[in-house]
């Protein structure tokens, strides 16, 4: 999919790609278009999808994640002294900004929300990156998955199957990331990474 000489150009933060809008090596230009991914996503009935625009608070992630779920997917754990804990069931989906492609895996999210103003109290969510492997949607999911797949691939992006992100890098490299400690990196690792 990648040469290693584009997936060091990612690790070195370069963006990689022939594809609009990535051959315009426009940073603002590559934010709009997922912006807009986002909002078709959002159009679909019955989908809400969030996202984490603000590289996690602090430092820089080269994706934007994304995390979809069906509204009946949403459970009301408890509510009590003004608040409302839930659950959402969902899949997250990491969009690159470094080159057209996207990974997605289920996801499991909880919230808690102030009861009369919708105020958003706290909350737990996790990543699909990091672990040893990037396990893929669950049969659970693969009708919403490929709902999912279809508009990224309106808009251009390639979503890659876990076996090709799992497959160990062949050259040595350092990549300025919190998922990792030192061991052998990915194909992921490449592209999806957060330098905190």
């Amino acid at each position: 999919m990648f040469s290693d000489e584009q997936l060091q150009a990612m690790i070195d933060g370069k963006i990689v790609g022939e594809k609009f809008p990535y051959d315009t090596n426009d940073e603002r230009e590559i934010e709009a278009h997922i912006r807009r991914l986002f909002h078709r996503i959002n159009r679909i009935p019955n989908v809400v999808c969030e996202a984490e625009w603000n590289h996690f608070g602090s430092g820089y992630a080269s994706f934007v994640e994304f995390f979809c779920y069906q509204k009946e997917d949403l459970i009301v754990l408890e509510e009590k002294h003004g608040h409302r804990e839930i659950k959402m069931n969902g899949l997250i989906v990491d969009i690159s900004r470094l080159a057209s492609v996207a990974i997605m895996g289920d996801d499991e999210q909880y919230k808690t929300i102030h009861i009369e103003s919708n105020e958003y109290r706290g909350g737990a969510y996790g990543s699909f990156l990091g672990g040893t492997k990037l396990i893929g949607v669950s049969e659970r999911f693969q009708t919403f998955g490929e709902q999912l797949k279809q508009v990224l691939e309106e808009f251009d992006f390639e979503v890659v199957e876990p076996e090709e992100m799992n497959q160990l890098l062949s050259f040595k490299t350092k990549i300025p990331t919190i998922y990792r400690e030192s061991r052998d990196y990915t194909v992921a690792d490449a592209i999806f990474y957060w330098e905190d």
